[in-house]
């Protein structure tokens, strides 16, 4: 008499196979998952054979299906990659700001040929001025406030997106942001100077890059990255003020939307897969 079996003595039947044991188990807590017994057994071949009752054969197999089915729908979550701080650039970015507010101490023209003005982009066309305007400063309060919060901010990005690339898009948000505020007031005889257009631009590309991060998780945890650049928006409101004479809200506002305009596209370029590891078709 040949030996009854586990599986017989449950009135178990193989209902599927497969080659990789670690998929065969998977499939094993599906048929668990609906409350049935199931045992897998090595064949000759060294396969895997899962056994089931087999009266149960159809729901099994629909739940295999409704199974693959979920599996093929999910996502692995975007590769969130760490750059270093770029704190050699930013260190650069500080020495110029201390350079240029000197220059503007020796000499009482500096000033006023590069900082922003209305009539001087749009009568002139001095394209200039809105990138120079963001190394000039108005007194040494302004400057140690745009240093102490740009220097925070511009880290922050750089770890997202990588030094050079958070750079360019800091200082391309910021110019933006001021050549939009030029034309915006013209004919009005608009002056502006000073990094904070630039400094919102870098709070603009976090939230750019938050944004994209966290549409492509769908998940509520990444778009925390969405709202701490906001907070931090709004403290640093509070700490310049929300208008007067001296506060170019505008240019805030402006260099702010510059970069998360630039931010969503340069995430996912960030994210975009190497497509030079592809195999020729």
């Amino acid at each position: 008499m040949s030996p009854i079996t586990a599986s017989e003595e449950l009135h178990l039947m193989p209902i599927d196979r497969f080659h990789d044991l670690e998929v065969a188990r998977d499939h094993a807590l599906v048929v668990l998952a609906m409350n049935l017994d199931c045992l897998i057994t090595i064949d000759d071949d060294q396969s895997y054979l899962l056994h089931a009752d087999p009266a149960f054969t159809l729901a099994i197999r629909e739940e295999f299906r409704l199974y693959a089915s979920e599996q093929a729908e999910q996502k692995d979550p975007p590769e969130i990659r760490v750059f270093t701080s770029g704190l050699e650039l930013a260190l650069l970015w500080v020495c110029a700001l201390l350079y240029f507010f000197m220059k503007q101490d020796q000499d009482a023209e500096f000033t006023n040929r590069f900082l922003n003005s209305s009539v001087g982009v749009v009568q002139h066309h001095e394209f200039y001025r809105p990138f120079t305007a963001l190394f000039l400063h108005a007194d040494l309060e302004h400057l140690m406030g745009n240093v102490a919060f740009g220097l925070v901010f511009c880290i922050f990005v750089s770890h997202s997106l990588g030094p050079w690339t958070a750079w360019i898009l800091i200082l391309a948000s910021g110019f933006i942001g001021n050549t939009i505020n030029a034309i915006w007031n013209y004919p009005d005889p608009f002056l502006s100077l000073g990094a904070s257009t630039a400094t919102f631009g870098a709070l603009g590309l976090l939230v750019g890059v938050g944004i994209h991060v966290a549409w492509l998780s769908r998940s509520y945890h990444e778009s925390i990255r969405v709202f701490l650049p906001l907070a931090a928006g709004l403290i640093l409101v509070s700490h310049l003020g929300l208008g007067g004479p001296e506060i170019d809200v505008w240019g805030h506002i402006l260099g702010f939307f510059s970069g998360v305009a630039l931010g969503i596209p340069a995430s996912m370029l960030r994210t975009k897969p190497d497509r030079r590891n592809l195999p020729a078709q």
